[in-house]
């Protein structure tokens, strides 16, 4: 039997149902197909707006507290998410009331008010501003690292959007941005827990058949990162620690080599025994916490590495960063470390099987993302991943070429020049430049 089965409506709605009868709650999840990568450069935010503004009233409940109650009533928890490429709306719910909570979604959906524009501005400001210091320097690393990415595409652009930004969205604009992106091909419903394929789909018919509307437009392709040489970017703010995030680019989803990709990932920073913690924490005592994560797009992406240290520890911390990347680049990982890695990967994918809310994503996600991988398969190329494929793998991500480094913090001219010249040294240099913003 499959994990999961799709349908699809006259209209364009896609619907997955994930069965998982052993469990006592359904979660439900509407993903639309929107983010900040749709986004005119002078609309930055609009996006992640449209979603707040979608728990502000429908026309059957007419306020954001009435609306919340409602999800309440039946169970639920409901919450919103905005990335790059999709809109999340999710809530937890009794599985004798999914017919409610598809309705609720459909009121949210299908029926918003669009009312208090102003109020919700002044509450997206407030949100903004924590991305910025008091001297209104950007110190989030990764806006930051994100504009050394794509400096001139949405992709480079704050998902909460600025404060010029944010001013331009009136009710004629927000509303002309729902109707363009917000139509039934662009939204994928998926239902895990207690729940019954046809009557998942009976209630999404009663609710959202009679929808109309076409997507007009593509999404803006990626544009092409350089890989010139190390790129950095300094920004002073007067804190107790240095920030940094080092990032090396990705190919995206569809790249071949993701899943042992992940695997690498959790090398580095999977928990107390991986390669960054042990050495940066447990060995040398440089961070209190390090961890690698992959930012995966459809078409481009990058692995970021974070960590926090005293100011003093900067140069060291960057220095002992990338001598662990020399050496997965340059040195076999030994059988017992990969297989400990590759047993923990297998046993967190049958561990998923627990939680509805990783099978929503898994599902949900991966169909309106068109990166579905079952649980089966990634059981299946986990086995096949050698130290070998992934030292390979290793040579090819971590180069100068294409390494780009954020530092947010109390740094002084002496770390900066320091921690430049060993990029200019790691493996594969080329000649790299430098931006730098002091207050």
């Amino acid at each position: 039997m499959s994990d999961y089965t799709v349908d699809t409506l006259a209209n364009g709605v896609r619907l997955v149902t994930v069965p998982m009868p052993h469990l006592h709650a359904v979660e439900l999840v509407c993903y639309v197909a929107v983010g900040g990568r749709n986004e005119p450069s002078e609309l930055s935010g609009i996006s992640h707006f449209l979603e707040h503004m979608l728990f502000r009233g429908t026309t059957e409940y007419t306020s954001s507290v009435e609306l919340e109650r409602a999800f309440e009533a039946i169970g639920g928890a409901v919450n919103a998410s905005t990335d790059a490429e999709t809109t999340c709306f999710h809530s937890r719910l009794h599985p004798d009331y999914l017919a409610e909570g598809l309705a609720l979604f459909a009121s949210m959906l299908r029926r918003p008010l669009f009312k208090d524009i102003d109020v919700e501005q002044r509450i997206i400001l407030e949100e903004a501003r924590e991305d910025y210091n008091e001297q209104g320097l950007q110190i989030n690393l990764d806006n930051l690292m994100a504009n050394l990415f794509w400096s001139d595409h949405p992709l480079g652009k704050s998902l909460i959007g600025t404060p010029e930004t944010l001013a331009r969205i009136d009710r004629p604009t927000l509303d002309a941005y729902y109707r363009r992106w917000y139509v039934p091909e662009n939204l994928v419903i998926c239902a895990c827990g207690q729940v019954d394929r046809n009557d998942l789909r009976q209630l999404v018919e009663k609710e959202f058949a009679d929808w109309q509307g076409r997507l007009a437009e593509n999404v803006l392709p990626a544009p092409e990162v350089t890989h010139s040489g190390p790129e950095s970017c300094w920004v002073f703010d007067s804190d107790s620690q240095v920030a940094l995030q080092l990032a090396f680019p990705l190919a995206g989803r569809k790249d071949p080599r993701i899943l042992p990709l992940r695997v690498l990932r959790r090398l580095l920073s999977w928990g107390g025994g991986a390669r960054l913690p042990l050495r940066l924490r447990e060995e040398l005592g440089l961070t209190y916490a390090v961890e690698a994560n992959c930012s995966l797009l459809d078409d481009t992406g990058y692995l970021a590495i974070d960590l926090s240290v005293a100011p003093d520890n900067l140069q060291q911390a960057v220095a002992e960063l990338l001598k662990v990347l020399v050496e997965l680049r340059e040195q076999p990982i030994p059988a017992e470390e990969l297989n400990v890695v590759l047993r923990s990967y297998l046993f967190d994918l049958d561990f998923s099987r627990d939680h509805n809310e990783a099978m929503a994503v898994r599902y949900g996600w991966g169909l309106q993302s068109d990166y579905l991988r079952t649980l089966e398969r990634d059981h299946s190329e986990l086995r096949q991943v050698t130290a070998k494929q992934l030292q390979q793998l290793a040579g090819e991500l971590f180069t100068a070429a294409g390494i780009k480094l954020v530092v947010v913090g109390p740094w002084n001219e002496c770390d900066q020049q320091a921690v430049e010249i060993l990029l200019a040294e790691f493996p594969l240099n080329s000649p790299g430049s430098s931006c730098t913003e002091n207050s």
